[in-house]
């Protein structure tokens, strides 16, 4: 147990502190003072740059989704059933936000492309494969 001289009397170490400055005349002291900057004119450019276009839905490089019409597609650079030369020939994209694939170009899917596709390579595949078996004949 500490004893009574470790204990300080009423007042003895407290600091006496001024009371909290009132807010100016006219202002609410319930609400915060407004922060930040003002916002710029509204013919300011910045700097002089250019004013910069909106571009509208779907006015990117490639078609909108099918799925969900966002206007911003991620290109394909590598998939499994074609490499890293199958998505450049269809224009295969993928939907940044819902993940769905499809043909960049029309918007459509790319089903019936990658089948043909992977026929297509898969014979070119039997031709030389057969042809390197023949030669060693």
């Amino acid at each position: 147990m500490l004893s009574a001289p470790y204990y300080p009397q009423p007042g003895q170490y407290q600091q006496q502190y001024a009371p909290p400055p009132q807010p100016p005349p006219g202002m609410n002291p319930m609400q915060p003072p407004p922060q930040g900057y003002a916002p710029p004119p509204t013919d300011w450019q910045g700097q002089g740059y250019p004013s910069q276009p909106v571009q509208p839905m779907g006015a990117g490089q490639y078609a909108p989704c099918p799925g969900c019409q966002r206007p911003d597609p991620e290109k394909m650079n590598f998939t499994w059933w074609g490499g890293m030369i199958g998505p450049r020939m269809l224009s295969h994209v993928k939907c940044r936000w819902c993940g769905m694939q499809y043909n960049g170009k029309t918007g459509q899917s790319n089903t019936t492309g990658i089948i043909i596709y992977s026929v297509v390579i898969f014979v070119i595949a039997i031709l030389i494969g057969l042809g390197v078996f023949l030669s060693k004949s």
